[in-house]
C-alpha cells in the first residue's frame, strides 16, 4: 500500500495515459515535462559533456576534486530504455556525485525502437570499458570504478556488470535502483499484485519491452536483456539493490539480490515500504527518496573506502 506521502504526491500530479495508447514522441515529453519535479540541489558542481568511447555523457565532478584523479559512478539513466535522456536524471546524478564525493558520468546511450536491443546496452559497456581502460583521460581511479542505474538503466548496469565479469582492473560494486532484470513476467507475483499500479503498469512494461526487443521479447533468453536469465552470478562485483513495494519490478529485483547472496556475491538489498516505482526520482518531496538517496550514496562512498 503506498504511503499518504506518496499518495498526495501522485495525486497532485496529472494523469499519465498508458504508454501504448500514445506515440513515442508523446511519452518521450511527457517524462521530460516531469523534469521541474526531480528539483536540483543548489550546491556548485563542475559539469561537462562530450564523448567517451563514441557516446555521449554527461560527467558531473565535485569542484574539490578539480584535477584530482577520483572515484567514478557510471549511470545509466532510466526510463523505459526508450524513454529519459541525461536531463530527466541530471538532478539524481548531481546528488549522487556530491554526497558520494566522486566523479559521475552519465550515459546518453542509444535508445528503441531507433536503436533495438543491444544497443544501449552495448554503449553503456562501451563507456564502463573505456573509463577502466583509459582513466587518465577522464581524471578517474580505475580501481574505484562503480556502474550503476535506475529502472531500465538498472538493467544496463547490471547487464554491463556481467559482460565485464572478470575485467581488469575489476568494476568494485554495482548500484541496482528498481531494476528491470528479467523478462518473464508470470514469474514474479509482485507482477500481478501491482499490475495496475500508478507510477508503472504491467502493459507499460510490454509496451518498453516490444520497443526494446520487439514483439518476441519474452522469447529472448540472452541475459544481456533479462541478467535474471544468467547461469552463475558468481564473481560479479559486490551489489546493492533498491526495490519498492507498490511496484510491478519488486520480486524480480529481489530474486536477482538473493541469487547473487546464493552465488557469494556481497550484497545489500533494501525494499522501501509504501512507495511506487520510480519514486527515487523525487528528492526532495518523498521523505523516501531523500532515504534511497541516503543509502545509495552511503554504500556508494563505502565500497570506496574500502577498496581505497
Amino acid at each position: 500500500m503506498l504511503s499518504q506521502e506518496a499518495e498526495e504526491l501522485l495525486g497532485a500530479m496529472p494523469p499519465r495515459p498508458p504508454r501504448a495508447s500514445v506515440d513515442l514522441d508523446t511519452n518521450r515529453r511527457g517524462l521530460r515535462a516531469q523534469i521541474p519535479a526531480f528539483a536540483p540541489p543548489d550546491e556548485p558542481l563542475l559539469v561537462g559533456e562530450g564523448l567517451i568511447a563514441g557516446v555521449p555523457v554527461r560527467s558531473y565532478r565535485p569542484p574539490a576534486l578539480e584535477g584530482v584523479t577520483a572515484p567514478c559512478v557510471v549511470y545509466a539513466h532510466g526510463g523505459g530504455w526508450a524513454l529519459g535522456d541525461l536531463d530527466t536524471h541530471d538532478s539524481w546524478c548531481r546528488r549522487l556525485s556530491l554526497g558520494a564525493d566522486c566523479v559521475v558520468i552519465s550515459v546518453d546511450y542509444r535508445q528503441p525502437p531507433e536503436h533495438p536491443y543491444p544497443a544501449a546496452l552495448d554503449d553503456v559497456t562501451a563507456v564502463v570499458r573505456a573509463v577502466l581502460s583509459n582513466p587518465d583521460s577522464h581524471d578517474v581511479d580505475p580501481d574505484l570504478v562503480c556502474v550503476a542505474g535506475d529502472s531500465a538503466g538498472g538493467n544496463l548496469a547490471a547487464a554491463t556488470a556481467q559482460r565485464l565479469a572478470g575485467s581488469s582492473p575489476p568494476l568494485v560494486h554495482q548500484l541496482l535502483i528498481l531494476p528491470v532484470l528479467d523478462n518473464r513476467p508470470e514469474r514474479w507475483p509482485s507482477y500481478q499484485e501491482h499490475a495496475e499500479a500508478l507510477g508503472l503498469t504491467r502493459d507499460d512494461m510490454v509496451w518498453y519491452f516490444e520497443q526494446y526487443a520487439g514483439p518476441r521479447w519474452s522469447e529472448v533468453a540472452d541475459p544481456g536483456l533479462a541478467p535474471m536469465r544468467a547461469e552463475s552470478l558468481a564473481g560479479l562485483p559486490t551489489a546493492t539493490v533498491l526495490t519498492a513495494e507498490c511496484d510491478p519490478l519488486r520480486d524480480e529485483g529481489e530474486g536477482y539480490a538473493a541469487r547473487l547472496v546464493e552465488a557469494g556475491v556481497p550484497t545489500a538489498m533494501r525494499r522501501f515500504v509504501g512507495t511506487f516505482h520510480p519514486f527515487t526520482l523525487y528528492v526532495p518531496r518523498l521523505e523516501a527518496a531523500v532515504e534511497a538517496l541516503d543509502l545509495c550514496v552511503a554504500r556508494v562512498r563505502e565500497v570506496f573506502a574500502r577498496e581505497r
